[in-house]
């Protein structure tokens, strides 16, 4: 499977928001790699759930994502947030 465009990504933003929630994630953003979200891990869960979403997400986008969580010692260029277009024009 090849990595999700960001064209794909920024038009599956809602999705992936939508998803992410479920996943204990949010305030995605865009890095600097092709397929690559940065998003904020809620403190209470895990790697599991960010394996689960990125499973689910792939499946639903029929390319791979992969996500890294922010945190200490993480090192990732983001490029600009992922925002939820739901209620854009």
């Amino acid at each position: 499977m090849r990595p999700a465009t960001t064209a794909k990504l920024r038009a599956n933003a809602t999705t992936i928001h939508q998803l992410g929630h479920r996943h204990g994630l949010h305030s995605f953003a865009l890095s600097t790699e092709q397929g690559e979200l940065v998003a904020t891990l809620d403190p209470d869960r895990s790697y599991f759930d960010i394996t689960s979403f990125e499973t689910d997400l792939s499946g639903i986008l029929g390319a791979l994502v992969e996500v890294v969580p922010r945190g200490p010692g993480v090192e990732v260029e983001e490029t600009e947030p992922l925002n939820d277009m739901r209620g854009a024009a």
